[in-house]
């Protein structure tokens, strides 16, 4: 499955990519108010259609579609353009991500990001890979270790930073930021260029099962600061809770749970 997963989310940014440089494509507003543009809507007929054909028994949940409540343990979690925005704002920081979600916990992540042919992915062994598409360079296998830094590098969303995130720490670690947008942040974190990705407010499955998984396999973890556990999903309309990513999981030592709570 995972090659096939590799194949469509490759394919897909191909689509995405070839629109992105022509320019020429529709944009919307749905009805919570954020952007989609037809490279969404061709990226997800793309990825959806081959789902059905290959994978017909397993339903699939995407950000582009009428998703109803699903009442089975194995599903697709698929965002088939994650960061609109930098689409919309020529910033290259976009990505097609695709996980497979089993009992609640992701078990097989991708994802790729067109305009650097950055591809990384989960394995049947259970660890996490990145390898360049455009490029085809060597692939490498991810494992959170330090590259080549003394400070702890906080990462977030590009416009979503604010003085609580520098909170999160205990005894006010030095620290310094990196801002990028899409689910390319869980990708840092598992090769090591970031330690810890903390998001307060609303996000859903779609933006974080991929990378969840390739995190995961990488050594890191994905905290609901909610529940204190590992973030889970199939949970009502989809929704996550605020959270924080780490790259080591042992790093939660770190935290300061008893500010992180006034932000949950």
């Amino acid at each position: 499955m995972i090659d096939t997963l590799i194949e469509l989310a490759t394919e897909a940014g191909v689509v995405i990519r070839k629109i992105y440089e022509s320019g020429n494509f529709n944009t919307s507003l749905k009805s919570d108010n954020s952007p989609v543009t037809s490279a969404d809507e061709e990226a997800n007929e793309l990825i959806l259609g081959v789902l059905r054909q290959k994978y017909p028994e397993i339903p699939a949940v995407s950000e582009e579609s009428e998703n109803r409540v699903l009442d089975q343990g194995k599903f697709f979690m698929i965002d088939p353009l994650d960061g609109t925005k930098g689409f919309l704002n020529k910033t290259n920081n976009f990505t097609v991500n695709i996980a497979l979600i089993e009992n609640c916990k992701p078990t097989i992540g991708v994802i790729y990001s067109p305009i650097s042919g950055e591809l990384f992915y989960t394995s049947t062994s259970l660890e996490s890979f990145k390898y360049n598409f455009l490029t085809k360079n060597r692939k490498v296998k991810l494992s959170g270790q330090l590259r080549h830094r003394n400070k702890i590098m906080l990462i977030t969303s590009e416009n979503n930073f604010t003085e609580r995130e520098s909170k999160v720490f205990k005894d006010k670690l030095k620290h310094d930021v990196l801002k990028i947008g899409s689910s390319i942040k869980f990708c840092k974190l598992a090769e090591g260029t970031a330690d810890v990705y903390p998001r307060f407010g609303r996000t859903m499955e779609w933006d974080t099962a991929a990378g969840h998984a390739i995190l995961k396999y990488a050594g890191g973890t994905l905290v609901d600061l909610k529940t204190k556990k590992e973030l889970t999903y199939g949970k009502k309309n989809y929704e996550n809770s605020s959270f924080l990513a780490l790259r080591e999981s042992k790093d939660i030592e770190k935290i300061n749970w008893e500010k992180l709570s006034d932000y949950s």
